[in-house]
């Protein structure tokens, strides 16, 4: 067995362990921070996971679709993890279903499934640790949560790059990749911000809670990009 054989089977194993019903929180979100510091370093994806294969190179796109409550601030969570794994991301605005949020998302098959992976623990981690209170409590918190997990992430992300300075420009160019591609798929995109203002103590009980996850935009507003107009949640 070759050494990336190797290396393959242990994320594999690692991420069994994350997603295993029986694994504690604490100990599967460790256990994804170490998988995603593997297929950033390594440029590991699901289809070596898998033992399947696929070009990684090519920038692919993924659509994400978000329903139930605070779907909003999910698409924002998910468009703060894209930004640290070397992806880009939009919401749909003209998607005509109001009880759902479409998110579009363009990288490498590898940067893809890290960011489905991280997006979906800290989305669960989020339903554990939101606390009680009204919309407005709730919506803070969320606001706080977010920027709180893409700080933590794009530590990380620095923290792979010191490591491996070289493995730092090709997650630039990547990303660089797969940005054009999406201004080139998309050319109606703008930019937006919302003039929400949060609840301090709420935002504050959402970053503590976003510290809380193993793996790491300073967003306040929705963040990134937008095509269409008008949130419908």
């Amino acid at each position: 067995m070759t050494n990336r054989d190797n290396l393959n089977a242990k994320v594999r194993a690692i991420l069994e362990k994350a997603n295993h019903p029986n694994t504690p929180q604490a100990e599967a979100e460790t256990a994804l921070a170490l998988a995603f510091r593997l297929m950033q370093k390594y440029d590991i994806d699901e289809s070596s996971v898998s033992k399947r294969s696929f070009d990684n190179e090519t920038i692919v796109t993924k659509t994400f679709v978000i329903t139930g409550p605070y779907r909003v601030r999910r698409g924002t969570l998910l468009w703060n993890i894209a930004q640290a794994v070397s992806c880009h991301s939009y919401r749909d605005m003209m998607e005509p279903n109001p009880t759902q949020v479409v998110m579009v998302a363009f990288g490498t098959e590898s940067d893809l499934f890290s960011l489905e992976a991280l997006y979906t623990a800290a989305d669960l981690l989020a339903v554990r640790t939101i606390p009680s209170g009204d919309r407005r409590f709730k919506t803070s918190w969320w606001r706080g949560y977010c920027e709180a997990i893409g700080a933590k992430l794009a530590k990380e992300h620095q923290s792979i790059v010191k490591e491996s300075p070289g493995v730092g420009l090709v997650l630039v160019e990547k990303s660089e990749r797969a940005r054009k591609h999406m201004v080139q798929n998309t050319p109606h995109l703008h930019s937006s911000t919302s003039n929400y203002r949060s609840d301090r103590d709420a935002f504050g009980a959402g970053h503590r809670a976003g510290q809380q996850f193993s793996g790491g935009r300073n967003s306040v507003g929705f963040g990134g990009y937008q095509l269409g107009a008008g949130n419908r949640a």
